[in-house]
């Protein structure tokens, strides 16, 4: 058989056994009345293959013919072909049911397939995720549930296999509506077939009946209990510790609790060894010592009850989320057996306030009010919080450590919180945390506390609040190198991608820019810089609070780039690359370097807010002059935010308190400086009449005959501009009023003298 005569012979048994063979009359039972029209024919040249001459000449026009053309015609390798196909699949707009028909005829996998050949992208892949939309949508919908569930009940066997093999494919949703039958009490009757469901849906449904075991309704407890022992999860154990054992605990659960223990491990563990257990599993959830389980995303679903809607709900989570959410719920089991032991109070408190902060979001205090763990906590007092405080900061728990600062600036005493002996306090020493928000945390209750005198570490609270202050509004990058041609290169790339790019020479020099800026989201460092060397530089930015969290990409040359990855081994936040030699190259880098950012970096957004506070903070350290703060560190940090927008008038506030000469300097030119807002030149003016009321004035003949030169060039301006100009030369005027004999008026009601001087 020669060759046409193999491929002819090939194609007519395709073409029967998928049933498209052209007929007079051509079968439309699936195509969609309003999209028929949109259908519309490919102008396709006439192919030489004449396999595919014959497919095409079926004229595909339903959803379900042009999907079997598409497949065949990839198959024969005209992906072009295919493409249009798919294209004209995606332009008809198919409705849900439409793309789950598809997905039932043809399976789901036939999608999948043409969704991973390249040379179908991107209409392959467009339609294969609508239909996994569709085909989940279905699974899901709630009327296919609860028919399902219905059929549990029919006497005929193939029924019920088909019912529950239905439900199995509608998991996290089937097993919610599994459970829903449970938590009621007029469907007792279902009760039985719906737990031997749930026990088939094995570790599916293990999660919402784990969830169940928080209902406050004893009978649905009791039931959860049954469907897990039945389940054999003797991973679940863990939880029935609590209701084993406790007194409080309603009889039923108890003796289901205790019923399944005996069947899952064989016994019930005493009080002592639960207390133990539960804990050591606690500790070991918080300290991320037990690995958590996430799909292909990085992602898990955890159920929880909640109160308010009086069921279960799914909580999709990172493993990072998931850790203190999973260890609050064990501490609190163990606290509630232990709530005298000193260290599982501490462990109950630093669990619940981190889960709870992860859940409320890092960037923001949690809420306070009756009822909730912040509360909970103040009403053990301020010594207790303090060791709070020590013991989430050494296990490394900021977030909970966050929480515990905020709550001590509202329950203690400057006295009892600051002044410790030599030592720094915990509150003091959290002030210098790597951990930015931990930081700025332990600031506000610092300045909430209101010290009158100076404590151990009070030199150090100006320092930490100028670096919030310093943020200039933009993403920064440092890039380091002996080589000023390579960092060139580095930095024209860099600024295409969006940073404000700082360059230096020496480590020296980095570490200098890097402890001064909070804007700077990571460092390209060439391998062979020096003073110092990498390997120290890298030692010295981790050991400064300020920078201890800043990425760093390593750059080496060809033949060094191995002991570069010696150096960035065991750093956590530094990775080693050749020198990139593309600009998509060192893209990729940066992209690789943003990978390494964890829960604690601090985005743009996040960082303006912190400047603010900071800048907030500082006009209360410097109310008082007797106060323990020396203000005048954080000038060069506020001359840094003068200009960042939304940040000026506040720092025109700091700048007020500090009795320099540049500050006075610097509040003359932001209020005249007609580019500004107005409403930032009004408070820099008012703050620069308060800078003379408490320091006199301090500008040099050259910069008073400045200020009126100003005053003069300003008659074309808006008469806003020329009433700030005329109050600064008041005030630089007031003092020396009384005894002037010479000089010119001053123009009333702006207007303008030009010839005016001082």
């Amino acid at each position: 058989m020669d060759r046409c005569c193999r491929v002819w012979h090939w194609l007519l048994i395709a073409l029967t056994a998928t049933s498209i063979v052209a007929v007079s009359v051509p079968v439309r039972s699936q195509e969609p009345p309003d999209t028929a029209a949109e259908l519309v024919e490919l102008e396709l040249q006439q192919p030489e293959d004449p396999a595919v001459t014959a497919i095409l000449e079926t004229n595909p026009r339903t959803p379900a013919e042009l999907a079997r053309a598409a497949k065949i015609l990839a198959d024969l390798g005209r992906a072009d072909l295919a493409k249009g196909l798919l294209k004209r699949m995606i332009d008809a707009k198919l409705n849900p049911q439409q793309l789950a028909d598809l997905a039932e005829r043809f399976g789901s996998p036939m999608f999948a397939e043409m969704a991973s050949n390249e040379s179908l992208l991107p209409e392959a892949r467009q339609l294969a995720d609508v239909l996994l939309t569709a085909v989940n949508q279905r699974l899901r919908d709630p009327q296919r549930l609860a028919a399902l569930i219905q059929q549990l009940q029919d006497p005929s066997d193939e029924v019920r296999y088909a019912a529950m093999a239905g439900l199995r494919d509608g998991r996290s949703a089937a097993v919610a509506a599994l459970v829903a039958v449970l938590a009621d009490p007029n469907r007792a009757d279902e009760h039985a077939d719906v737990a031997g469901t749930l026990v088939q849906m094995g570790s599916e449904a293990r999660g919402p009946l784990q969830g169940l075991l928080e209902s406050p309704d004893p009978a649905l407890v009791v039931q959860a209990i049954r469907v897990l022992a039945a389940a054999n999860a003797r991973e679940t154990s863990i939880h029935l510790l609590k209701p084993s054992i406790s007194e409080t605990t309603d009889p039923a659960i108890r003796a289901a609790a205790g019923t399944a223990l005996k069947r899952l491990l064989g016994r019930v563990p005493g009080r002592s060894e639960a207390i133990r257990l539960l804990a050591r599993r606690a500790r070991a959830y918080f300290d991320h010592l037990r690995p958590i389980e996430a799909d292909a995303d990085g992602r898990l679903e955890i159920c929880v009850w909640d109160a308010s809607q009086a069921k279960c709900v799914v909580k999709s989570c990172s493993p990072e989320e998931a850790a203190p959410m999973m260890a609050a719920w064990l501490a609190r089991d163990a606290y509630a057996l232990a709530g005298e032991d000193p260290q599982i109070r501490l462990l109950y408190l630093a669990t619940t306030l981190e889960s709870a902060a992860y859940e409320h979001g890092l960037d923001k205090p949690l809420p306070s009010g009756e009822g909730t763990i912040v509360a909970e906590a103040a009403g053990f007092g301020a010594g207790v919080v303090e060791d709070l405080l020590e013991y989430a900061m050494a296990g490394d728990h900021p977030a909970a450590a966050s929480a515990a600062a905020r709550i001590l600036g509202r329950t203690g005493t400057a006295e009892r919180l600051l002044r410790q002996g030599v030592q720094s306090s915990p509150l003091v020493r959290a002030a210098r945390h790597p951990d930015r928000r931990l930081r700025l945390a332990a600031l506000e209750s610092i300045v909430r506390l209101q010290p009158t005198g100076p404590f151990p570490g009070s030199s150090y609270v100006p320092e930490s609040v100028a670096f919030f202050a310093a943020s200039g509004g933009v993403r920064r990058v440092l890039v380091a190198g002996p080589s000023e041609e390579t960092s060139r290169r580095l930095v024209i790339v860099l600024s295409g991608m969006g940073f404000s790019v700082d360059t230096a020479t020496t480590g020296r020099e980095l570490m200098r820019l890097a402890s001064a800026s909070p804007d700077y989201e990571l460092a390209l460092i060439d391998a062979s810089i020096a003073g110092p060397p990498i390997d120290l530089l890298l030692q010295q930015l981790r050991h400064d609070y300020r920078t201890a969290s800043l990425c760093v990409g390593v750059l080496a040359r060809s033949g060094h780039l191995e002991q570069a990855r010696q150096t960035t081994r065991r750093d956590p936040m530094a990775e080693a690359f050749f020198q990139p030699q593309t600009d998509e190259a060192l893209r990729w880098q940066v992209g690789q370097l943003n990978r390494l950012q964890t829960r604690a970096f601090v985005g743009l957004a996040e960082r303006h807010r912190q400047a603010a506070e900071a800048l907030d903070y500082l006009v209360v350290l410097g109310r008082r002059e007797d106060g323990p703060y020396d203000v005048g560190r954080a000038q060069s940090a506020v001359m840094t935010a003068l200009y960042t927008p939304g940040l000026g008038g506040k720092a025109a506030a700091v700048l007020a308190q500090i009795g320099t000469p540049a500050s006075q300097l610097a509040l003359t030119d932001l209020a005249s400086r007609w580019t500004q807002p107005l409403k930032v030149r009004q408070v820099a003016a008012q703050a620069f009449r308060q800078h003379v009321q408490r320091y006199g004035i301090l500008l040099t003949t050259k910069q008073i005959s400045q200020q009126y030169d100003r005053y003069n060039r300003s008659e074309n301006l808006d008469v806003a501009t020329q009433q700030i100009l005329g109050r600064i030369l008041d005030c630089i005027e007031a003092p020396t009023l009384a005894v002037k004999t010479a000089g010119p008026a001053m123009p009333q009601d702006g207007a303008v003298e030009k010839e005016g001087s001082p």
